[in-house]
């Protein structure tokens, strides 16, 4: 044969007869749920059908949408619709019932097969077997705050709450037909309390959401609860927790450090270890640090500051006040007193059910003073607390300096 014609043959190989038919450019598979479709994602059983989208490179004989088809092992489906974008290339799409597992799907021309599509089906196994739960925690409630805690007081509590981020390799949507709970678990009375977590669209269409769930019933005596979360019928995480009685917890309840807080006439505020000169500020008043011994438990406590009148033990001033307390260090800041309230005010105390638990001094630590024979007056006694350890360092690194 001539090498003019094989080089001819060759030409129209390449621009006459694969130009005759079309070619697959690229081809996408999703679902339908809803009404919305979601692309590049495994179809869930739960789907109201499965979709393909193929893009394609199509010749002016080869527009014809009827001559298109998607062949799955069990059956063969006509093609939904054929759009054209521009040029010679066009959009073919198909919509077909979810397969029963996962199969290899066939794009016909023609009875031609232009490409095989993978159609990845998730099964309630696969799809249970890939959810995680990340940070779950258990929350109490008190009042207007709520703190992570393991442990309690039952009877200063307004409520439980259980919190967690979930994680699926796939988007969330199967759990609208699964079903996300969580169920608390009284082991004292062996009651359980389930509370539904419904998923909104948004969160149905990602693969990571933040869920939390409100126990139905307060805790009101001291046991263990047990927090379960439920996919299905598959447990992802539990989570204990403890109610403690409210003696034990008062018992371990501490002041780490005293200072005080001062508000100045432009309503800034400022703090400090020493004694504050009350004529600096407007309003003053003590500032405690506290902490609580048990560990991971959180409670609501009632605290009593009392201003007291030259260190004695008859109080000035009496104000209530409720703070948090957990087992970290938390700044509580019971009352701020106007500067003509303070003048026979030598000190505040801070007390828990009688028992003090701290105390801030506005008086500075008396020093002795020295005779003419050479010897000393005592100073008047004075109750040490952690503001004159304060005062005594700053007194030191002052002479030493």
């Amino acid at each position: 044969m001539p090498r003019w014609t094989t080089r001819w043959l060759v030409w129209a190989r390449d621009n006459l007869f694969r130009r005759a038919r079309p070619r697959a450019v690229a081809t996408t598979v999703g679902f339908e749920r809803g009404g919305v479709v979601y692309w590049e994602a495994p179809v869930p059983w739960t789907a109201d059908a499965a979709v393909l989208d193929a893009q394609l490179r199509l010749p002016l004989a080869a527009r014809r949408k009827t001559d298109f088809a998607l062949r799955l092992p069990n059956a063969t489906f006509a093609a939904d619709a054929l759009r054209h974008e521009a040029g010679d290339r066009f959009r073919v799409s198909f919509r077909f019932p979810v397969p029963p597992d996962t199969v290899r799907a066939d794009l016909l021309w023609n009875g031609r097969v232009l490409a095989t599509v993978p159609v990845h089906v998730l099964t309630p196994d696969g799809f249970l077997a890939s959810l995680s739960l990340a940070n779950a925690t258990v929350a109490v409630r008190f009042g207007s705050a709520t703190v992570a805690a393991t442990a309690f007081v039952s009877d200063r509590c307004d409520g439980l709450l259980a919190a967690a981020v979930l994680r699926c390799h796939s988007a969330l949507a199967p759990l609208a037909e699964l079903g996300l709970r969580a169920v608390f678990h009284d082991s004292l009375t062996g009651r359980e309390h389930v509370a539904p977590v419904p998923l909104g669209a948004a969160q149905l269409a990602r693969s990571e959401v933040m869920v939390a769930a409100v126990c139905p019933e307060v805790p009101r005596h001291v046991g263990a609860w047990l927090v379960t979360w439920l996919a299905g019928d598959r447990a992802l995480a539990m989570q204990r927790v403890h109610a403690i009685p409210a003696d034990r917890f008062d018992a371990g309840v501490r002041v780490l450090e005293s200072r005080f807080v001062l508000l100045d006439a432009n309503g800034t505020a400022r703090t400090t270890k020493l004694p504050p000169v009350l004529d600096d500020a407007t309003r003053v008043g003590p500032c405690f640090v506290l902490c609580g011994s048990e560990t991971g438990a959180a409670a609501l406590c009632r605290f009593e500051v009392v201003g007291l009148v030259n260190g004695m033990s008859e109080p000035a001033l009496r104000r209530d006040a409720d703070a948090v307390v957990t087992d970290g260090p938390a700044v509580f800041v019971p009352a701020l007193y106007d500067v003509s309230e303070l003048p026979r005010v030598s000190g505040f105390e801070l007390r828990l059910n009688g028992r003090v638990v701290g105390t801030a001094s506005l008086r500075p630590v008396p020093a002795a003073r020295l005779t003419g024979e050479g010897g000393f007056v005592p100073p008047p006694e004075f109750a040490w607390s952690p503001a004159a350890d304060d005062e005594l360092a700053d007194r030191l690194k002052r002479l030493s300096g």
